[in-house]
């Protein structure tokens, strides 16, 4: 019994320590990630007139490691989509420059258009930049 309980003092101190070391690894690990975040997310322009629309959107990385915007995306021909660099430095940002022309396609009326920001967050694979617009309907 006396030697049972030797071994076992000896052995507590030596399992704390190895978990600690492991969750200490883990932590520093699992700690460098990027994160993206886009201001304003939506963008509601109210009534305009048809003609092009620019618009700018600011891509953050609020994370702790790069973040590379592998793919930048349209949901429709009539809008472009242009990054101002697709690798952002954690705590910095750059725009996102937007053209919509609703001319292109003689759109008019209510209008939601979304920009899709493919990176490597991997909490968030995908990240969305959108904006609603009402485009008056042209006269004659």
């Amino acid at each position: 019994m006396i030697t049972l309980q030797k071994k076992q003092s000896t052995i507590r101190p030596a399992l704390f320590l190895l978990l600690l070391l492991i969750t200490g690894i883990l932590a520093a690990c699992g700690g460098k990630a990027p994160q993206i975040s886009v201001d304003p997310a939506l963008q509601d322009l109210g009534t305009q007139p048809q003609q092009p629309i620019d618009l700018v959107f600011e891509v953050k990385n609020t994370g702790n490691a790069n973040l590379v915007i592998e793919k930048v995306s349209v949901s429709c021909e009539c809008t472009t989509a242009e990054l101002e660099t697709n690798t952002i430095l954690p705590g910095e940002s750059t725009k996102l420059r937007v053209r919509f022309d609703p001319a292109e396609d003689n759109l008019f009326g209510d209008i939601q258009r979304i920009i899709y920001l493919r990176s490597n967050d991997p909490a968030t694979p995908e990240a969305e930049a959108e904006f609603r617009v009402i485009i008056q309907k042209p006269e004659g």
